[in-house]
């Protein structure tokens, strides 16, 4: 015999939100796999790196497929059927890097002006690569800014990304004055860290003990208590 709370299931809401989840999950990974793409393929320029996890949805036609005399393409291809768009990830960037930064003030130039969210932040850093940031900011890392990027990394979800998170770390705390920048973080922003290096130690894979215990040595670099 069926229960009251049985009789008052809503089935099609539950098939509504399962399908969303199925989306959204199956989204999330087209467009994790073209950032490895991007960067395996060492794409020149930041534009181009952007636009191939931006089209990670597009699919290629099938030998069946038609297409009509007239096509009206949207601005936002995932406007909704009534008329609102999505604008969280085609907002264009009116002002993008085109060449790798080569020192810090470039960095914190085309950071300022092409990274309008943390993501864009996020797909930036993995755009310039763990060795190059470490390269970027040999000299110093400018006041404020680690905690910027600490805060970008915080982005990342998924264990394919764990290690090149943790490259990047690691690189960035090879720089000169490194110890002074971690010192200067503010309350908030040392929060962030440690929510980092939590996020990353739950993501590692229990049999990855190389991972782990750079992580570990990390976490006392970055100053981070338990």
């Amino acid at each position: 015999m069926a229960s009251k709370d049985e009789d008052n299931i809503d089935f099609n809401k539950l098939e509504r939100e399962l399908s969303a989840a199925v989306d959204a999950d199956e989204r999330y990974w087209r467009e994790n796999d073209a950032k490895f793409r991007a960067v395996n393929q060492r794409v020149a320029t930041y534009d181009e790196f952007r636009d191939m996890v931006l089209a990670a949805h597009i699919k290629p036609l099938e030998k069946g497929d038609k297409i009509n005399d007239t096509f009206q393409q949207p601005w936002n291809i995932h406007a909704s059927k009534a008329g609102t768009a999505d604008t969280t990830e085609h907002t264009p960037i009116q002002q993008t890097a085109t060449q790798l930064p080569s020192n810090g003030l470039e960095f914190v130039r085309d950071w300022r002006r092409s990274c309008k969210t943390n993501q864009d932040k996020y797909v930036f850093l993995l755009w310039i690569g763990a060795e190059n940031l470490g390269r970027v900011f040999k000299a110093e890392i400018s006041f404020g800014l680690l905690g910027d990027i600490l805060t970008a990394l915080m982005e990342f979800d998924t264990e394919k990304d764990t290690t090149t998170v943790t490259d990047i770390l690691e690189n960035l705390s090879k720089t000169n004055r490194f110890g002074l920048s971690v010192q200067f973080l503010s309350g908030s922003e040392k929060d962030t860290c440690k929510s980092l290096f939590l996020k990353l130690e739950t993501a590692v894979n229990k049999g990855d003990q190389n991972l782990s215990e750079r992580l570990h040595y990390l976490r006392t670099v970055y100053e981070v208590r338990s």
